[in-house]
């Protein structure tokens, strides 16, 4: 292509619209594997073809270097570099570890085609075509900086209700000191209203526990978050088993988030790290 017309390209538009509705919108409203695996598609038409067309004396080997760069970018080897960086950019990068990205692979060619296709010239004015490629790239850049920098539901403050019960095979009170071994406290509570609970079957007037400043670890066992504390409800419904609720866990930041789309993020995610960093470890 001579005249860098490819981010003209109907399908790079149509994937830069989907990958900054992915991101900004849906990612929010609905945190599923598709929502997930929506960005890394759209991407990888995206971030060649835009590179392309800064780079052009390099676009037969852009849609390579770029395959190889997501292969990297989605393994742990990458952790300790974004670690560092993120100590001392004013932003955060992040990025999720999950093989099952690479399926997103499979666009490179369609976007290596669109590197290589000559586009139609849609603008007779050479000023509008100007204004139109600058606007496409000053949009597409945002795009690309936007999949890699954390949105501002992730930096919470508040309570956030979690409402997952988990049984576990050991007695109460071994499951208590296993929770002090790891190095937390657990502080019991009697003034539980039995509503707060989520289980079918609670006992009358159980009370409730309290650990606090619970670690948050990522793969790579660098510590990313710390939970304020976490409150939680246990009782043996037989011998040797242990019925543990997760209620809510408070934030290191004050605040009230009032967004129901914001605290379904929330709640999922930190569901998530309750089950890693304090259920698997007492199991």
């Amino acid at each position: 292509m001579t005249k860098r017309n490819q981010i003209l390209n109907p399908v790079f538009i149509a994937s830069l619209l989907i990958l900054l509705l992915n991101d900004l919108c849906l990612k929010q409203a609905y945190t599923n594997q598709l929502t997930g695996k929506l960005s890394d598609f759209a991407g990888l038409i995206v971030f060649p073809v835009f590179m392309s067309f800064i780079f052009p004396a390099f676009k037969k080997w852009i849609v390579i270097v770029t395959g190889i760069l997501f292969v990297i970018w989605k393994t742990p080897a990458v952790s300790p570099i974004i670690d560092s960086l993120n100590q001392v950019l004013p932003f955060q990068i992040r990025r999720t570890i999950d093989y099952s990205d690479y399926l997103a692979l499979l666009v490179l060619p369609f976007a290596h085609k669109i590197i290589n296709k000559d586009q139609n010239q849609i603008f007779t004015s050479q000023k509008l075509l100007r204004i139109a490629k600058t606007g496409i790239a000053s949009v597409s850049f945002f795009a690309i900086c936007a999949t890699t920098m954390p949105r501002v539901y992730e930096i919470p403050k508040g309570t956030i209700y979690i409402g997952k019960a988990y049984t576990i095979k050991k007695p109460k009170a071994e499951i208590i000191e296993r929770i002090r071994t790891l190095g937390y406290n657990v502080d019991q509570y009697d003034d539980l209203a039995d509503s707060t609970s989520t289980m079918k079957y609670p006992p009358p007037r159980m009370p409730y526990y309290q650990t606090d400043n619970i670690v948050i670890y990522n793969d790579n066992s660098v510590p990313i978050d710390t939970i304020l504390n976490v409150k939680y409800t246990m009782y043996e419904p037989g011998k040797n088993r242990t019925r543990i609720e997760i209620l809510n866990v408070t934030l290191s930041k004050d605040g009230n988030i009032q967004r129901w789309q914001t605290l379904k993020f929330l709640r999922k995610q930190y569901k998530k790290a309750m089950k890693k960093q304090l259920i698997n470890q007492i199991k």
